[in-house]
């Protein structure tokens, strides 16, 4: 039981088989140390998620400070990117041009290095040295040897390698892939100036770090945040991109398709832009199958993968009913081309740039839509996609409160009228009840203040689904017609323009400008300036039959309206709307609902608490409803409609 005897015993036993084991395994054991610490610590940066966090605030106290310096604008890139698909490996060589558009010289220029993108195997500005290598944020300095005047242009040429070698500890890099390659401009090129994408966003480890617990966006009272745009300022650019991969898979990029040549195993494809595009693109490569159609001089494209064909059809003719909408309302298409292209499942989204849209295999070309109840997403995301070439690829925001209302809220308002003019307006209660549901669910969860519309900070659940609600109900009581004409003179003011941007100020005033009176006023701005709670509520219902055959129905409704501030506390209000009451033979929002079930459907003015309405119907209703399509930002959407009694 001693240790010496023991150990004279281990030491004897260890001249057999079992010490050669014992020695191989810890032979083993070291090797693979020493391969571990070279693949994840030498061929790659070791960095843990607390590392990452720690280099973000580090980021934001160096430099905050540069994130409105004024920098020079890309006007023109020129870019030849040699992908490797198998190797997990690209190469970007770039020559981008470059304009001082500010009023005054510029001195300096701030370079955010790509994502990955550690390999910088050259860099250099004309007429400009390097200041400030910071390697560990990624961020680079060059000063001009001469000040660059207002209006001056100059040129940035760089190489970037990207390159997953051996095993990395913070995973296998999901966006250089061998077969789904999808990229977008700061995972490849440098990048012009400082912008928040880098620092910290969750208030609990700011105060970790000692950093402010929120990180606010400019006021909807800063005018000098009209100068910048809310896509990291991203400038209107001209483009020419060449795309070179493996000969078995696709090449795509913004930009119209002007050659496609395979040569010794290599697929190249050259894209350059016919109309002005933002300085803000992807490229995907994949081994694709294709299908086309055209739309009036527009060939529509779904690039998308041979296993997933299910719903290929569908988002052309999502496309194609969108195209056609968006150019009867808001104006010209800008490209010759729109084209869907699927990456893998490694995130779940879709995205929209100069006429190319990524879209995730699970969001759509994997959905089951056989069933009648299933919602048509499918539609419905491309729809908004495409509705971002006006919103967002000819028309984009300043970078202060409101932001977002201009480009995301005016997608989703323009896929839901493509969805309301296929399916029909009494199917729409289904979207909005689903929009409605998940901006309640999602206020309680605000780390933030919740904002209005005009002031939403980039808050998902404001400007998408409170704002299909909002513009929704908006266009229902203004005229679709009228709201279409108001958004199509915004978009011609601001079309490629660059400051000052568009702002939410835009819309509300629109929106006012169509007001015919002191209510719709106040409907404008209840739901645009304020957060806006009503409480809809059906209590009872009784029909009977009148001895003229006529079926007379007594509906008791309730209805109230309160602002909430916010933190949540609410103020009520006084209220005074005209609110639709329906009579219906099916129950709105269930898939066999449409047109024919709809009874009578009417507008009456509703005041403050509980109201009696006397209503006669040729056919004796089933159901009864206030706001039966949901149009309102009611609390509790499940109570608007009930079941009729017969007495």
């Amino acid at each position: 039981t001693r240790f010496a005897p023991r150990l004279r015993y281990a030491m004897a036993r260890a001249r057999g088989g079992a010490g050669l084991m014992a020695l191989v395994g810890l032979v083993i054991m070291g090797g693979t140390g020493v391969c571990l610490y070279h693949q994840m610590n030498g061929l790659n940066v070791y960095e843990t998620a607390l590392d990452a966090d720690r280099h973000r605030a580090e980021f934001e106290k160096q430099y905050l400070a540069l994130e409105n310096a004024p920098d020079p604008s890309v006007s023109a890139i020129r870019l030849t990117i040699d992908l490797y698909p198998k190797e997990h490996r690209l190469v970007a060589t770039g020559h981008y041009a470059l304009i001082n558009r500010t009023a005054g010289p510029l001195r300096d220029v701030h370079l955010v290095m790509p994502e990955h993108g550690r390999d910088i195997l050259m860099l250099q500005i004309d007429g400009a040295k390097l200041l400030a290598d910071d390697d560990v944020h990624q961020l680079r300095t060059y000063r001009f040897d001469h000040p660059l005047a207002p209006g001056a242009a100059t040129t940035m040429a760089f190489t970037v390698r990207r390159w997953q070698r051996g095993i990395s500890a913070t995973g296998d890099d999901t966006r250089l892939v061998a077969n789904g390659t999808f990229l977008t401009n700061s995972e490849i090129a440098p990048t012009l100036g400082v912008n928040r994408s880098m620092m910290l966003a969750d208030p609990v480890k700011r105060r970790k770090y000692g950093l402010p617990s929120e990180l606010r966006m400019a006021r909807l009272e800063d005018q000098a945040a009209l100068s910048r745009n809310y896509l990291s300022n991203a400038a209107w650019v001209s483009s020419d991109i060449t795309l070179a991969t493996d000969a078995d898979q696709t090449p795509v990029a913004p930009g119209h398709l002007v050659s496609d040549a395979t040569r010794d195993g290599r697929r190249t494809a050259r894209f350059v832009s016919t109309a002005p595009i933002l300085d803000f693109w992807s490229i995907q490569s994949a081994r694709y199958a294709l299908k086309q159609q055209t739309s009036d001089g527009v060939q529509l494209s779904v690039y998308y993968d041979p296993a997933h064909p299910y719903n290929v059809d569908r988002m052309l003719a999502a496309f194609d009913n969108a195209l056609h909408y968006y150019r009867a309302n808001f104006g010209p298409y800008q490209f010759d081309y729109a084209r869907i292209i699927e990456f893998p499942a490694y995130q779940s989204y879709a995205q929209s740039f100069a006429g190319t849209m990524p879209y995730s295999e699970d969001i759509g070309f994997l959905g089951d839509f056989r069933k009648a109840d299933s919602i048509d997403y499918a539609t419905y995301v491309a729809s908004h996609e495409l509705a971002h070439q006006y919103w967002a690829h000819q028309l984009v925001s300043a970078d202060r409160q409101g932001g977002t209302l201009m480009v995301e809220t005016l997608a989703q308002y323009s896929a839901l009228m493509v969805m309301k003019h296929r399916y029909g307006e009494d199917k729409i209660r289904r979207f909005l009840q689903y929009e409605l549901d998940s901006y309640l669910r999602s206020r309680g969860s605000e780390r933030l203040d919740e904002q209005p519309l005009e002031r939403v900070e980039n808050q998902g659940y404001i400007h998408y689904r409170k704002g299909s609600l909002a513009l929704y109900l908006l266009q229902d009581r203004l005229g679709e017609g009228r709201v279409n004409a108001m958004l199509r003179t915004i978009l011609a003011k601001y079309r490629f323009k660059g400051a000052p941007f568009a702002s939410s100020t835009d819309l509300v005033d629109g929106f006012h400008s169509l007001a015919r009176n002191a209510e719709e006023q106040q409907l404008v701005s209840d739901t645009l300036e304020r957060i806006t709670i009503y409480d809809l509520k059906a209590q009872q219902a009784h029909v009977r039959r009148l001895p003229n055959g006529l079926w007379q129905t007594v509906l008791t409704v309730h209805a109230d309206k309160a602002y909430a501030d916010g933190k949540g506390r609410e103020t009520p209000a006084s209220l005074h709307q005209n609110v639709d009451i329906g009579l219906f033979s099916a129950r709105p929002g269930k898939a066999e609902f449409g047109a024919a079930n709809v009874l009578l459907r009417n507008r009456y003015v509703l005041t403050g608490g509980a109201q009696t309405l006397t209503l006669t119907t040729q056919t004796k209703p089933a159901f009864a409803g206030i706001d039966p399509y949901n149009m309102f930002v009611d609390r509790n959407s499940n109570d608007n409609v009930i079941a009729v009694d017969a007495e």
